[in-house]
């Protein structure tokens, strides 16, 4: 019977320190948070400079604004989320991306073509609601027609390398 009340008394200390030792602090993870846009409540501004490798080889012709929705379009390996905003007749010369790039016609029309040379007759009219996906590297180009606004989506880094345009082959 001493045997029983002595291992009970040992079982309880045991389990009191266990109770009175604190485990290591960890630093709670913030919790995530959900990315809500409303329409309208972008804040649109210019395309940066790092985002655009070379010349383009055709006239912009219009205006192009960018919106970063979510995430950071520039970190490697990261998803994000931004929108184009383009005036009626804005070019985008031919290009590739380092990543797959995803996009879906919020409003307007915007024409696409596949290819490292400018071809209006290639383009294919994507009206509001279309969505386009070109793999990485794939040359292509584009053009809004009306004020048009396009969502694009993948993993960064988003860059625009402008495909290098023809030149003219010497005399000899």
């Amino acid at each position: 019977m001493h045997r029983t009340i002595l291992v009970s008394i040992g079982l309880f200390l045991a389990a009191s320190s266990l109770a009175q030792t604190k485990a290591p602090s960890k630093k709670a993870a913030a919790p995530a948070m959900a990315t809500v846009v409303p329409s309208g409540s972008e804040k649109w501004g210019d395309i940066p400079a790092a985002a655009m490798v070379g010349t383009p080889s055709v006239d912009m012709g219009g205006k192009i604004q960018l919106a970063v929705v979510q995430g950071n379009p520039m970190a490697a390996g990261q998803p994000y989320t931004l929108r184009l905003s383009c005036t009626d007749g804005t070019k985008i010369a031919p290009h590739w991306h380092p990543t797959t790039e995803n996009v879906t016609v919020v409003k307007g029309t915007f024409a696409i073509g596949m290819g490292s040379k400018w071809d209006s007759a290639a383009m294919k009219d994507l009206p509001a609601g279309s969505f386009a996906s070109a793999p990485a590297r794939m040359r292509h180009f584009a053009t809004c027609k009306g004020d048009s606004v396009v969502q694009v989506h993948g993993l960064g880094p988003f860059v625009v390398n402008f495909v290098e345009p023809d030149k003219p082959k010497s005399g000899n």
